[in-house]
């Protein structure tokens, strides 16, 4: 009799504690792995376009989208973003400089 009442307690325990765990894989889920299945051609078009449209500093405007989309709670496009803005980053220290206006 006491195993059932241990059975219980513990049963109890995990479903309390399955909505928190369900939440914060989410999260994980949400703000990690989905934004890296973005194809990378996407990825690289929107570097492109940031780069072509503000020349004076794309990594900074791509910073600026990052940080918009997680003020609006937006983990999926804030991921989206930071990997936008590491490209950029990536370009700009090769030396592939955006166009001239």
């Amino acid at each position: 009799m006491d195993w059932l009442w241990l059975t219980l307690k513990w049963l109890a325990i995990a479903a309390a504690l399955s909505p928190i765990v369900i939440g914060i894989g989410w999260a994980v889920v949400e703000g990690s792995v989905l934004p890296r299945l973005v194809p990378r051609a996407e990825i690289e078009a929107m570097a492109e376009a940031v780069m072509r449209d503000h020349p004076d500093d794309p990594e900074e405007w791509a910073f600026m989208e990052e940080h918009a989309a997680w003020y609006r709670s937006l983990s999926f496009e804030q991921g989206k973003w930071y990997r936008v803005r590491k490209l950029i980053r990536k370009r700009l220290l090769a030396g592939d400089l955006p166009p001239a206006a």
